[in-house]
């Protein structure tokens, strides 16, 4: 897709026992429906805003793909991941599985 109508921002990097306790409980558990993931505590998930509104995405880290997931979900939905949050994913999820 060309045209991006939003940006997303990465708000946080946590587990799933700790987003569990937040409001994010709900949104992690329809990602987790969607993939027909089994939740488990210490998985690893990325919080993104869509900037401008209030929708908040969830998405599983869990491998060296993770990064291109996201974007490509992203992508479906119109909305392109800026910069700065490119670049935090990256440099964590490069981190993460060495």
């Amino acid at each position: 897709m060309d045209e991006y109508m939003h940006t997303a921002k990465l708000i946080t990097i946590l587990s799933v026992e700790e987003g569990l306790k937040t409001e994010l409980a709900h949104n992690i558990r329809v990602r987790a429906s969607l993939e027909n993931r089994v939740l488990k505590k210490e998985d690893t998930i990325a919080v993104l805003n869509i900037v401008g509104t209030t929708s908040y995405q969830v998405f599983f880290i869990d491998d060296r793909n993770s990064l291109d997931v996201i974007k490509s979900e992203l992508d479906k939905m119109g909305v392109l991941l800026n910069y700065d949050s490119e670049k935090i994913l990256q440099r964590y999820i490069q981190k993460k599985m060495k």
